[in-house]
């Protein structure tokens, strides 16, 4: 018996040692709290964060070991250096600048005129629904530009409308080649996926939708959607719950077709004898159900 409570004791200490935050992790920490309060962190902004959370947990810490290794320049140097290296990994204030920076950089017009001049005339025809025509044209734009993102987008959208659904999730994947993190290719891949009827690959990419949008309610939406083909019911309304939220919080136009949804997904439950699935779900989300 003291054997055992013995291994119980060791399993719990390593596990607190295992757990417990470095010196340059709290840092991190305490300068990603700093940094979200700006909109567009500045480097005298990110400077000043670094330093003032730095000099916070350093006096703020009471392991006389941990502080041994701050009592240099050079210390304080690599400390520094592994808070700004974590900061990318760790910190979603600077994964969002991030990501908006990307999606400015990728979802806009390209540099080389030739190439925006076949896009434009591609857009007009798309407009027009002459897919055929608008697709030979993205050709063109892509021709001249080969990371034009919105060209690859818009071209799969037009194979989408013809009914070719495998050009376009082709060209969704060679938008996503340049730029994985685009909410516009990783919405609609999935729902070409989901026309398919390939559920499962659908909800990946909507997965991958909500890791890089979390506040992008269409992720969740699709999910769920797919997720409740897949009979995987639980997360299913866990997404369905979240996209509505969000649509609410969001006062967006899309909130009467979450709640169509959620109404479809009950309706089913309860014919399957599942109601209080979904009133255990619901009430995990904190949803009031009438």
């Amino acid at each position: 018996m003291k054997k055992n409570l013995a291994l119980i004791l060791l399993f719990v200490l390593n596990f607190h040692v295992s757990t417990s935050q470095s010196l340059e992790e709290k840092a991190a920490t305490e300068t990603c709290n700093c940094l979200a309060k700006y909109d567009k962190p500045s480097e005298k902004n990110f400077s000043e964060c670094i330093g003032n959370s730095f000099a916070k947990v350093f006096f703020e810490e009471k392991d006389e070991k941990i502080r041994e290794k701050a009592n240099t320049v050079e210390g304080i140097t690599q400390i520094i250096k592994e808070v700004s290296a974590l900061l990318p990994k760790t910190c979603d204030a600077l994964k969002e600048k991030r990501n908006k920076d990307q999606k400015e950089l990728l979802y806009s017009d390209s540099e080389i005129e030739s190439a925006k001049n076949y896009y434009s005339i591609a857009k007009d025809m798309m407009m027009d629904s002459k897919y055929d025509l608008a697709i030979k044209s993205f050709q063109m734009a892509i021709g001249k530009d080969k990371n034009y993102v919105l060209a690859y987008d818009d071209m799969a959208a037009c194979y989408r409308q013809l009914g070719d659904y495998d050009s376009a999730i082709k060209y969704y994947k060679k938008s996503l080649e340049i730029f994985p993190e685009g909410d516009f290719a990783l919405m609609n891949i999935g729902v070409v996926y989901t026309l398919k009827s390939d559920f499962k690959t659908a909800v990946s990419y909507y997965e991958k939708l909500i890791k890089f949008r979390p506040k992008n309610a269409e992720g969740y939406f699709g999910a769920a959607k797919n997720y409740f083909v897949l009979k995987e019911y639980e997360k299913a309304l866990d997404n369905i719950f979240i996209a509505h939220r969000i649509y609410t919080n969001d006062n967006s136009s899309y909130i009467k077709d979450s709640e169509q949804i959620m109404g479809a997904m009950y309706q089913q439950l309860k014919s399957e004898n599942k109601e209080a699935l979904f009133l255990k779900i619901a009430k995990k989300n904190n949803m009031k159900i009438e």
